[in-house]
């Protein structure tokens, strides 16, 4: 949800240690498929265009050191979409489906081979579907833009541009960095959307737009444009749970308790950790305890040495038992049944604040 996101996302300056990487790796993709977790689709006219690996020379990102090693090119495998479609309003596009991202910087190489209409190509990014998204492209007009597709409209004219030479059958590297509502846009290693100005510093540019604050990520082309690329990869803040990022706050503010669990239903009957004082425990199966505490509205006390477990449900602002908590606490002499479930309840109340609706549970 959109209100706890600045919760959620790790900035893109920290993403360091925390970042994973994912490089979409051509090579293991057999000539003329598809790479896996890909689909094709279209935005505008016409159908979905052909998307497929093929194997191309490829020079080196750095250029040789002799002229015997200028001959020397070798081929590897590519991503090649052309189309025969010639409809200014047909965009081709490839989105990556298995994986939803927010912070994250997405790069790859490329080079535009052909096209009559309008040779446009390069990464789309925050993907809702293939109406919804954000796009970066070169046009071998001689220019780079960013801009939005809503609803299936390119936006073209309140996108963010630079006059720059984007020539045919040359290779190059496109990029784009987000975090939060920040983008920046790359050719070549140099940062050229937003346009510097001149004397004023680069390290605060950035676009700033809310209106995709995650999605899926793919590549683009316009009409009948012929592209190739290559070296494809992504580096991404993984997404924390909101539910784990409300666990974590709890147990920052009640650092004494020894345990604390989330249980939901992510399957009908099969209740799983979504949130605990121990990451490690996150996904761990339930138990018929748990569901009878989701089911049943029950509750379930369990003492042992020098310890007490209370397990009840967790409610959501309307009311509705979403999910079950587990709290494991230090017991004191003397303490009672009423005692540990009361210490118990104030930790429920707590994330009962914090939780909206039972997707912020199961998300």
């Amino acid at each position: 949800m959109l209100r706890s996101w600045p919760l959620i996302f790790l900035t893109f300056a920290a993403l360091g240690a925390a970042a994973a990487e994912l490089p979409f790796d051509f090579t293991k993709v057999a000539s003329g498929q598809l790479p896996p977790g890909f689909v094709a689709l279209t935005t505008g006219s016409g159908n979905p265009s052909q998307w497929s690996v093929l194997e191309e020379a490829v020079p080196p990102t750095l250029a040789p050191l002799t002229s015997f090693a200028s001959n020397q090119i070798a081929r590897q495998s590519v991503l090649e979409v052309q189309s025969l479609n010639m409809d200014r309003n047909h965009f081709s596009a490839l989105i990556y489906t298995n994986e939803v991202f927010y912070d994250f910087t997405f790069s790859t190489r490329f080079k535009i081979t052909g096209g009559i209409i309008s040779p446009e190509a390069g990464l789309m990014f925050r993907a809702q579907d293939q109406s919804n998204y954000y796009v970066l492209r070169g046009s071998t007009d001689g220019n780079l833009l960013w801009y939005r597709v809503v609803e299936g409209k390119p936006l073209e004219g309140s996108g963010v541009g630079v006059k720059i030479p984007v020539p045919k059958d040359t290779w190059q590297e496109l990029q784009v960095e987000c975090a939060g509502s920040r983008i920046r846009c790359y050719l070549n290693g140099q940062l050229v959307i937003p346009p510097a100005r001149p004397g004023a510093p680069t390290n605060d540019l950035a676009i700033n737009d809310t209106t995709f604050p995650t999605g899926k990520l793919g590549f683009w082309a316009r009409a009948d444009t012929k592209c190739f690329f290559t070296e494809a990869r992504v580096r991404y803040a993984p997404k924390v749970p909101f539910v784990q990022v409300v666990v974590a706050e709890i147990d920052r503010q009640y650092p004494r308790l020894l345990g604390l669990r989330v249980y939901a239903d992510k399957t009908p009957g099969q209740p799983v950790v979504v949130g605990a004082k121990d990451e490690r425990e996150v996904g761990v199966a339930g138990t018929k305890y748990e569901q009878d505490v989701i089911d049943r509205s029950s509750m379930y006390y369990l003492k042992a040495s020098g310890a007490v477990e209370v397990t009840m449900p967790l409610h959501d602002r309307n009311g509705e038992v979403v999910a079950a908590l587990m709290t494991k606490m230090k017991s004191f002499p003397g303490e009672t049944k009423a005692n540990a479930v009361a210490r118990a309840a104030v930790i429920k109340l707590a994330i009962e604040k914090r939780l909206g609706t039972l997707q912020d549970v199961l998300q």
